[in-house]
Order: C-alpha cells, then structure tokens, then sequence
C-alpha cells in the first residue's frame, strides 16, 4: 500500500527529557493505522506536533503523498496541518457543551448562508445528512451537545472533522476516541470508521485498548520510552506479543505466590465485614472479605457498583449501616477514620480525588500518615526522603526525581504514587475503585501483581472496576450489583468474561421482571 503520510527522524526534547527520539512512521492510504505504547511513550507527544502544540527538536521532516506528488508538510505548524488536510478528534473532543451540533460543527467551518445570513434550515438538513454518512442520523442535531450520549458526542466531533472532506482533506487522526465510551457505544464508532475506509479516509488512530486496535487497524505501529520499536501488519502479531512489545519484556501472567485465598477457605475472622451499608444508591449491602481474598464488584452504571468504595471509605459521608476493620467499627464516616482502622483505599477519580496536583511526588506520597518521620512534633527530612525512594524503587514509578510535580508522570506512574500511599501504611484492607481505569497495559498488570501481592501479605482487597477481564484476572470471588443490592456471586472457575456479562443483564432481567410483577 502507499504511502499517504511519511514522517522521518521526528524528535522532542523537554528539559530533562527526550520525549522522541528519531522517529519514523508512515501511514498507507485508505488505511487504519494504530499507534499504541505505554503512558510516556511518546504517542501524545507526536500527536501533539502534527497538531502544531509541541514543535519537533532538531531536523525532521515528513510528506504527504497527495494525487501522485509529494507535498512537505511543516511538522509544528498547526495551520500548515489545516492546509494539508490533517484532521483531528481529540480526546476531550473541544465541544461547547450548550451548543448545537449544528454550531458545534459550523464553529471551525462556517455556516451555510443565502443572502448573507445564516441558511438554518439548509444548516440543519446538511449537519443531518453529515451524520447520517457515518451512521449517526438518529442524533437531535439542533439540541445542545451536552444533552447527547457519549458515543454521539464522539460523532459529532468526527462529523466536523470530516466537514468537506472531499475538497483536500487527507487523514483522520482519532486520539482515544472511545476513553468514555460504553461497549455498545464504542461498536458504533467503529461502524463510522469503517465506513470512513471504505470511503478511502486514512485514519490513525491512537488507543490504550489493545482489543480495540485488534478490531479496527491494519497497521500498529508501537512506541516505547520514545523510540518507534515495530510497525507491523496486524495480523502479524497477537495480544501477548504486542504488550510485550509496548513494555520490553515477557508478560507475567497468573497471581502472586501465597495469593490462593477462596471464598470456601476464608477464615470465620473476616478482616472487612459490612452490614446493611447504605447510601448513594446503595441499599443495604452485607459483605464479608477474609484474610488474602480479593472480591471484586461488578455491575451496569447505576447497579451500586460505583457506590461501595466511596461508602466503605467514608468519601460518601452520608450512610448507613456497618463497616469493621478487624472487629473494630469505624465509627466516623470520614477517610480519616478509615485510614486510621488500617484501610487504604484508591478513588475512582485519580486526578480528582487522588493527586494533589501542585505537589512533588514525595508529598503525595507520604501525605496519609507523616507519623513514623516526626520527632518532638517535628518532621524529620531526611526519613520521608528516604522512604519515598524506597517505595519509588520498590514499585518502580518513573520519575526524573522525588520532588518533581506529580502532574510531570505518566497515568500509570500517578496511579502508583497512590498505591504507594496506601501500601506504606501496612493496611489490613484495601478498597480499591477502578484501580487502572486510564493507565496503559504495562502499568495495567504491575498495579495487578501489587494487588496480587498485597492478597498474598494477607490483606482483604475490595476491587469495584467495569473491566470485566481485570476481575477475572484478580478476585477469587466476583459479586454482581443490581438496584443498590447483591444480585449473584461467582466464585473459583464460575468466574469469567462471559458469566460476568451474562450475570449483569441476567440480574437486570430478573430485577426488571420482579418489579413488573410487583407493579
């Protein structure tokens, strides 16, 4: 296939860091090109020099094969992108939320008009026929966006990417187009990229789900630590041999030694134990977690699934019911409180409700308990120094230095800063909601063998997550939410993708037919 897009000897430097190094890469025509690699591996950073937000370090060049002539395209110049015909869906999409469709689309284009006005109707008619092109005709087009789903928000983002197309534009580059999406919405896009194809569009397209890649490319071309490590033809490899390509070493599959607990072998000594919990919309939840058990929690939006951490560790003040930490009853609904009877606990919401943005790696390490390096009330340095390093070693967090903003890592090396302040503390149980929602694979299993280990220390892990494949892969028994309560349980080899699924829309059907009966 040739060429569309050829970039070659592409670098970036930051001050104290070599984001590319001498990169290559082509994209073919009317081809689907995934570009995957950890957090900090360059893929953003590339993505943000075709955009014209970063420019290249050095000498680099790239050309655009256009109508059989070789057309240079100034890589770092947004406006030289524009002209080329490089188009971009961004991963916050840079909608107006109380705007239109119809508005949202005009905004980069202009509207159509007749006699010097705005032509609405003809606007209308166009946005819809626009949409409808790729298998979106069922969107409101005149109701503001933020009013729409997730997977429609995306099309409209494509749509005006996509805005007359056929007067010069040349390639698609879709950046983590589905990180918001659900399952069904995320097979809708792909349906609208796939008629993209067909029409000759190039697309690349840059994801963290490596199914997804599996899916929709041709080509996957694999970044790591900077460096253009492979582009191969998809069918070339498989998951495995990809993840090993995006991390640089054979993948450890299967869990910790000692990390064998099942729920038919937990000790009468629960060491989490919770009774009639209620809040949010959760109502009334009994769970017992033994020593070394890990149970996860799953569950449609909405089931209570996304309720129990925040209800067991006090982030949701208003409860009710019980929660014991080794038989001694937290008696404040605070995270305080929890830390305190020998909990930790990761939110769902890194950046909200984790990190502390304008503060060093070192601080947000260490801020849950500064007891152990205080003397006569008074913080003794060199001890937080020493330990913070010590944690960054053990779970290998990449970082330039311990002081260094935490906003200057990776996801995944943030996501760890956290584990961090939860293992330093010696907890007897661990509550964790969507521990690797937004980190790449490589980061993904290290924080599993962390859990993994944790289990295995003897610690009791409560694990709430949509990713079906990381319960599988992590808990000994799977819980299933539906209206606020627990609707199944699987344990041991009941425990799959497919009877996870199978259990949510079983537990929805059964719910939906009792409260018919009821009514």
């Amino acid at each position: 296939m040739r060429p569309l897009l050829t970039i070659e000897h592409l670098s970036k430097t930051f001050p104290g860091q070599r984001a590319l190094d001498d990169v290559s890469l082509e994209v073919g025509a009317g081809q689907t090109h995934a570009l995957v690699g950890q957090n900090g591996s360059g893929k953003s950073t590339l993505i943000k020099i075709l955009a014209g937000y970063h420019q290249p370090t050095g000498d680099s060049s790239a050309v655009l094969h256009l109508d059989g002539a070789d057309v240079p395209l100034v890589l770092g110049d947004g406006e030289a992108a524009a002209r080329a015909g490089v188009r971009f869906v961004h991963q916050d999409l840079g909608l107006v939320g109380n705007m239109s469709s119809v508005e949202n689309i005009a905004l980069g284009t202009g509207y159509t008009t007749r006699r010097r006005r705005i032509d609405w109707k003809a606007e209308v008619a166009r946005v819809e026929r626009e949409l409808a092109d790729i298998g979106f005709g069922d969107i409101p087009v005149t109701a503001p966006v933020d009013s729409l789903a997730p997977s429609q928000r995306t099309a409209v983002a494509v749509a005006r990417a996509l805005r007359n197309w056929e007067s010069g534009a040349t390639l698609l580059v879709l950046d983590e187009p589905t990180a918001s999406l659900p399952g069904a919405d995320v097979e809708r896009l792909f349906e609208a990229i796939r008629r993209l194809k067909a029409r000759g569009v190039s697309i690349l397209y840059v994801s963290h789900h490596l199914d997804e890649v599996f899916q929709i490319a041709d080509v996957v071309t694999v970044l790591r630590d900077g460096r253009n490590v492979a582009s191969v033809a998809i069918d070339a490899v498989n998951h495995d041999s990809l993840i090993e390509l995006m991390i640089g070493h054979r993948i450890q599959r299967g869990r910790a030694a000692g990390s064998t607990a099942t729920s038919s072998e937990a000790s009468d000594a629960a060491l989490l134990c919770i009774r009639d919990l209620a809040g949010g919309n959760l109502h009334g939840v009994d769970l017992d977690i033994a020593p070394g058990e890990v149970v996860g929690v799953a569950g449609i939006t909405g089931s209570g699934r996304e309720s129990i951490v925040p209800l067991v560790t006090g982030q949701i003040v208003s409860r009710g019911g019980t929660v014991q930490v080794a038989g001694t009853f937290i008696r404040t609904y605070q995270p305080d409180a929890a830390i305190e009877s020998g909990m930790a606990f990761v939110a769902a919401d890194r950046v909200q409700q984790g990190i502390i943005p304008t503060m060093s790696v070192q601080a947000n390490t260490t801020m849950g308990s500064l007891q152990r390096h205080t003397k006569l009330r008074r913080l003794i340095h060199h001890l937080e120094v020493s330990e913070v390093r010590d944690w960054i070693h053990r779970l290998r967090i990449k970082t330039a230095h311990h002081t260094a903003p935490i906003v200057t890592l990776s996801g995944g090396n943030q996501q760890k800063v956290l584990f961090a302040r939860g293992l330093r503390l010696g907890p007897r149980v661990i509550a964790l909601d969507e521990p690797t929602r937004g980190v790449d694979v490589g980061a993904k299993e290290e924080i599993h063998l962390l859990i993994d280990t944790a289990a295995a220390g003897g610690a009791a892990v409560l694990v709430a997550s949509t990713d079906s494949d990381e319960l599988v892969r992590l808990a000994h028994r799977v819980i299933i939410m539906r209206g606020g309560v627990i609707t199944a349980q699987l344990r041991g080899s009941e425990i799959s993708v497919e009877n996870i699924e199978r259990s949510q829309l079983a537990s929805a059907g059964a719910l939906a037919s009792q409260e018919a009966h009821h009514d």
